[in-house]
């Protein structure tokens, strides 16, 4: 399936994934001397995104008729969410991390962007939207195994987590997934899948800066 979806939608998002693993943020968690202080800030923002995100894959899942692929879908979220849980709550505890805090711009607009398009009652463009936040992380955990030691690393969980066999299994799934629906649908409703998923693909890269950086540079 030279002529997939996903493989057009990644070859267009493929200069900010290049500008992600680029980034200093990503650069430092990879050799373990990114400041704890911007963790920390990252990881407060992500505990909030995370929780809307968990909520949003189960209504996600509302919109998938099939049974199988429905239960395939339920699935991975629940899987996902719950090793993602578990290894923010081991390093909440280990860097003393303040979770309470309001959301950053940057994680109310992509919540918001996810939201929206799973309102349009589309599981296509749905999916879309909600791709590039497992597909992104799974691709950068990946990466960052490649090319860095993760023993004492102390962010090794989270590299972990996201470059594990089951959760790239997990995505290769949703993957397929998404490229039946794509074949399946007119070309307009193609097009918005791909407008959603390259906005979200934007928003990943501004939800690593925004945690490097301490601000919204949009």
């Amino acid at each position: 399936m030279n002529n997939s979806w996903t493989k057009q939608v990644w070859a267009e998002a493929l200069p900010v994934y290049n500008d992600i693993i680029d980034h200093p943020f990503i650069k430092e968690l990879a050799s373990g001397s990114l400041p704890v202080e911007c963790f920390d800030r990252y990881l407060a923002q992500d505990e909030l995104y995370v929780g809307n995100y968990g909520r949003q894959m189960f209504e996600l899942a509302d919109l998938i008729t099939d049974p199988e692929q429905h239960a395939m879908f339920e699935a991975f979220a629940r899987e996902g969410i719950e090793g993602e849980k578990a290894m923010h709550q081991l390093l909440i505890e280990r860097f003393g991390i303040d979770t309470k805090v309001l959301p950053s711009p940057v994680t109310a607009d992509y919540n918001a962007h996810t939201q929206e398009a799973i309102a349009t009652g589309s599981k296509e463009i749905g999916l879309a939207a909600m791709l590039p936040c497992m597909w992104v992380y799974n691709e950068v955990g990946l990466h960052i195994l490649r090319i860095a030691s993760v023993e004492g690393n102390p962010y090794k969980e989270w590299i972990q987590e996201y470059g594990n066999e089951a959760f790239t299994e997990g995505v290769n799934l949703v993957l397929q997934l998404a490229d039946s629906y794509a074949e399946a649908v007119d070309a307009d409703t193609r097009a918005k899948m791909t407008a959603a998923f390259l906005e979200a693909t934007r928003f990943e890269y501004w939800f690593w800066d925004y945690g490097y950086c301490g601000k919204d540079r949009r």
